[in-house]
């Protein structure tokens, strides 16, 4: 058999220019030394962690020594000498794992000097590198558990237990705040910039964008799409009359709007408060933008401050010269929420998608009829109606239903109040569908479940308002590709991806 064999790697690092040669000199950082036994020698799996961790610690020890030698060649270039220097522990979590070095301050001798060349932190501070950001929070928590990213970056790390979960929660919900405040900003600068003012509201400044037309497809065009959708000849003059312009494509914008909640944490919570209590939500409201194939989403708390977020994207990208179509679930609070918002603007108009529209249909004719047989009946003849934009045909069909076939007038007459207070919204989706028009709020759902639901719907979660929304910001800055900037610089491009 073999003797015990030995792992041992040497650092060396090329340090600050010597003052006394003025030139680089190199130093021997140390040595690292594992012993391996004659067993693990002929395993290739012990080796190879082994060989990682002392990479690791040799990594970790390099790259400790060499901030704290900046930090003293620092020193020395402002005070001239070390001894009326203050030594400070200085702690750094990074991909390569947490070290803590030391760090030279001086006493600030000029206005332009700074004491130290690293950022100050406060007592018990870690700085975050942008690479364990991009490790921790890309590919750790925006996808895991706290719980499971920690374990997997400590692991990938190898270095077990260095950051504990508890701080990457805190330093997630940090990151999604500062990008919170940073947003709303530059949303306010945005705003001022092109004469609105900082809630959205125009000036005198913007009334070029309050006379933008929207630009339709040829009538020609929608006429032959009409007369080839209609079921029979005399549906025609109703399709026709829909209020719901089609807009033409390549000069649009779609918005797609909707709320999404999820569990809310009480901070304290009594046993018997668990099962006599409904629980709380947290809502968030996430909107979806695409044009010309590209997408960008945006969350925020409350429908009228991520309009207002929404709007401030649109003028940075030069979107408000575009057709704006918004694509909504039917929630009353959201479309009147969007008309008072823009209210000034001619150029859009909402549309209220088909699922939901079918949806609501369902569920009412479940509540108001005899049975799923007379449901279904009814909703064969109504359903048609409907995906053909003729809301009257529809509605006439509603009051004409047998009354020996109700089971509750109250909820017949709901939808067909809902029908009514969403005829301008209601389009004639057939037609829409021959022109190759969008008839579904779709992305904007599915917007909702990469950013919120996927992350935060599973297991009996709860969240914290804070802690769900910033996670949320913190992920759509993932979705929206804009993380690598982020993390460099703190500054957001607030626009489309190069890639989509």
């Amino acid at each position: 058999m073999a003797n015990n064999c030995k792992v041992k790697v040497q650092v060396e690092i090329e340090e600050c220019a010597d003052t006394a040669t003025d030139g680089p000199r190199k130093a021997s950082v140390g040595v690292f030394e594992w012993v391996v036994s004659a067993e693990q020698a002929h395993s290739i799996d012990e080796c190879e962690q082994i060989v990682l961790q002392t990479n690791y610690d040799a990594l970790r020890d390099a790259f400790a020594h060499h901030l704290s030698a900046v930090s003293q060649q620092h020193a020395l270039e402002v005070a001239g000498s070390l001894e009326e220097c203050e030594v400070k522990p200085y702690r750094v979590d990074g991909e390569v794992g947490r070290i803590t070095f030391e760090s030279y301050w001086v006493e600030q001798m000029e206005e332009d000097t700074a004491r130290s060349p690293f950022p100050a932190l406060h007592a018990k501070e870690w700085y975050r590198t942008t690479g364990f950001k991009e490790v921790a929070m890309v590919y750790g928590t925006t996808e895991e558990s706290y719980r499971k990213a920690t374990d997997l970056i400590n692991r990938v790390r190898h270095q077990e237990g260095a950051t504990p979960s508890r701080t990457l929660r805190e330093n997630t919900e940090y990151e999604g705040q500062q990008i919170m405040v940073h947003m709303e900003q530059q949303a306010t600068i945005i705003l001022q910039e092109h004469g609105f003012t900082p809630d959205g509201a125009p000036t005198e400044v913007a009334t070029d964008h309050t006379q933008q037309a929207l630009v339709t497809l040829p009538s020609e065009q929608v006429e032959r799409a009409v007369r080839a959708c209609a079921p029979e000849p005399e549906w025609v003059a109703e399709m026709q009359s829909n209020p719901v312009s089609y807009e033409d494509p390549a000069h649009s914008a779609n918005i797609s709007l909707d709320d999404v909640c999820v569990k809310r944490q009480k901070a304290t919570r009594k046993e018997s408060e668990a099962s006599t209590q409904e629980r709380k939500r947290v809502y968030n409201t996430i909107a979806h933008i695409a044009h010309a194939g590209k997408s960008y989403i945006i969350n925020g708390q409350g429908v009228a401050n991520v309009l207002r977020l929404v709007l401030a994207f649109l003028l940075n990208n030069q979107l408000l010269t575009y057709n704006l179509l918004f694509f909504v679930d039917g929630q009353r609070t959201l479309y009147t929420t969007i008309l008072g918002a823009f209210a000034w603007l001619t150029s859009f108009q909402i549309i209220l998608d088909w699922y939901h529209l079918v949806k609501r249909c369902k569920e009412q004719l479940s509540l108001a009829l005899k049975g799923r047989v007379i449901r279904n009946n009814l909703l064969e003849e109504l359903l048609p109606c409907l995906w053909n934009g003729c809301v009257d045909r529809a509605i006439a069909l509603l009051q004409s239903v047998d009354p020996t076939k109700i089971k509750d007038r109250g909820a017949l007459e709901k939808l067909i109040e809902y029908l009514e207070r969403n005829r301008p919204y209601i389009p004639c989706y057939s037609v829409r569908k021959c022109l190759g028009l969008r008839n579904s709020s779709n992305r904007g759902e599915k917007a909702n479940d990469l950013v919120v639901s996927d992350r935060q719907k599973h297991n009996g979660m709860s969240w914290s308002k804070a802690g769900s929304v910033a996670l949320a910001a913190v992920t759509a800055l993932v979705r929206n590709q804009e993380y690598k900037q982020w993390f460099r610089t703190g500054i957001l491009a607030f626009s489309f991806s190069p890639s989509g």
